[in-house]
């Protein structure tokens, strides 16, 4: 939709601050080997590929609408592949348009630093008018003996984050709502994401199918182990390439954060597998490490759901750089 359309359909010429997370297939890690091979090869250029460039529409939204200050979430990747050509363009047009860039050093985040169950690094570009200034939000939580912060909190382990949800065992796809566990002893976490749920019920906690074969594997693993952590004759019984596939099977730790949560979850499920149940995770779970609260509710087959999850920026992550914009706004530097 062209910004004119857009500025129809919400009927209001001003805008204080845009936000937006243009996609990124061609600076995700996934698929990246490829890509290069080809550049490397000389069969493709940068220039090739239109998706590269899917951040100019959002900056024709900023041209638009002129607005105060802007938010744009990538992958960190997107400031040095190809060279930092694209990003190097991306900060060009930030300044062409009139905007200050806040502290390029800090623009990648770590949202396990907000309080999120989960390692998961991604840039904030963030340019403002003159006049405003924009501070990072401090860090509230790190890795034990990090001492990034003198108040921060230990990580969010995954532990804290999905012990108190149901265990899955009849039609783990089918079953979208369920009793919450009789369960002692919430963690803070916990108690935050079922503080605003007023049912007895949590929603959306159903998962892929798993065949028996990948079940007598999942029963060799220890939490937080891979596939190439197996001995060969229980590799032997999927019977998968250890070159393709040393990556793709991995055992959450319950005593660490979640690694990335990434949009296709439903495809690569085997990437997340529970740290004590013989399956992969729910999408509840996957919320959870995402740090969605569990009223909020994800309308959509299993696929799609999973998507959306992987999607998101994690909500505590978010909630804390939208305090830092809101004051930004509210106090112009004089």
């Amino acid at each position: 939709m062209s910004p004119r359309n857009f500025e129809k359909k919400i009927k209001r010429k001003r805008v204080d601050f845009i936000v937006g997370g243009p996609p990124c297939p061609t600076f995700s890690t996934v698929g990246g080997p490829k890509i290069n091979s080809l550049l490397k090869g000389g069969e493709a250029t940068l220039f090739d590929d239109k998706r590269n460039f899917l951040f100019r529409d959002f900056f024709k939204y900023i041209e638009h609408f002129n607005p105060k200050g802007f938010l744009m979430e990538n992958v960190p990747n997107f400031m040095t592949k190809y060279d930092g050509k694209i990003f190097r363009q991306t900060i060009s047009r930030v300044r062409e348009l009139g905007y200050h860039i806040t502290d390029e050093r800090v623009m990648v985040l770590n949202s396990a630093n907000y309080g999120v169950p989960q390692k998961r690094k991604r840039m904030f570009l963030i340019g403002h008018k003159k006049g405003y200034r924009f501070e990072y939000p401090k860090i509230t939580h790190d890795e034990k003996g990090e001492n990034l912060s003198k108040d921060a909190k230990n990580f969010v382990d995954v532990k804290s984050a999905i012990s108190d949800l149901p265990k899955i065992k009849d039609n783990p796809n089918k079953i979208d709502k369920m009793e919450y566990s009789k369960f002692k002893g919430l963690s803070p976490f916990q108690i935050l994401m079922r503080k605003n749920n007023r049912s007895t019920t949590v929603r959306n906690n159903f998962c892929r199918l798993t065949n028996e074969r990948a079940i007598k594997v999942f029963s060799h693993m220890k939490q937080g182990s891979k596939y190439d952590d197996l001995p060969k004759r229980v590799k032997d019984i999927l019977g998968y390439r250890d070159d393709i596939f040393k990556d793709r099977l991995k055992r959450l730790s319950y005593s660490e954060p979640s690694w990335t949560v990434v949009a296709h979850l439903g495809m690569d499920g085997y990437m997340f597998i529970h740290p004590d149940e013989p399956r992969t995770i729910s999408v509840r779970e996957a919320a959870r490490l995402q740090s969605f609260p569990d009223d909020f509710v994800f309308i959509g087959n299993l696929s799609e759901t999973y998507h959306m999850v992987g999607n998101a920026v994690p909500v505590l992550m978010a909630q804390k750089l939208g305090k830092e914009l809101m004051k930004m706004l509210k106090k112009q530097r004089a």
